[in-house]
């Protein structure tokens, strides 16, 4: 599956699990691609087709600590399962080629307009019943994911 999903504007956005890449990559089929057909339940991304990245990259951030319990959700892991060894870990430690960041929780529509996608974002993929953590095991994720919290806090206050 690409990483990098390029828009006909130049503009393309780096995919991070469980923050709306999904909602995204659907939308920029739907707008850019309609021909497509997706005929699986494979990530939508596996069906854009593989372009440049020249132009500007975005990605979506989001609250890390809800990130997390939406992993533990849709992989049906435990907590402890998770942290003892995430699936996806602290994704801002390897990803610093971005332009521009949007923030998941507000921002989302604001990334798909600078992307020029054209049609309503759906909403899918989207975790159930996702665990309350203790004390202990936020803490923990605070931990791991330090590098992500200090980036989602930093957008936050701005």
């Amino acid at each position: 599956m690409p990483s990098i999903l390029t828009s006909p504007n130049g503009n393309s956005i780096i995919l991070i699990p469980r923050s709306g890449s999904h909602s995204i990559a659907m939308a920029m089929l739907q707008s850019f691609y309609p021909d497509i057909e997706i005929t699986d339940p494979y990530h939508p991304a596996y069906f854009y087709p593989i372009s440049q990245d020249n132009g500007q990259k975005c990605v979506i951030v989001r609250n890390p600590i809800e990130r997390f319990r939406s992993m533990v959700s849709h992989r049906n892991r435990t907590v402890e399962e998770q942290l003892e060894n995430p699936i996806y870990g602290c994704e801002f430690c390897h990803i610093t080629n971005y332009d521009r960041a949007f923030l998941f929780e507000t921002q989302l529509q604001d990334c798909a307009n600078w992307l020029g996608i054209t049609v309503p974002l759906p909403h899918l993929d989207a975790s159930e019943n996702k665990p309350v953590l203790t004390t202990e095991q936020e803490n923990r994720v605070r931990e791991i994911y330090a590098t992500d919290i200090e980036l989602w806090e930093s957008l936050m206050n701005t």
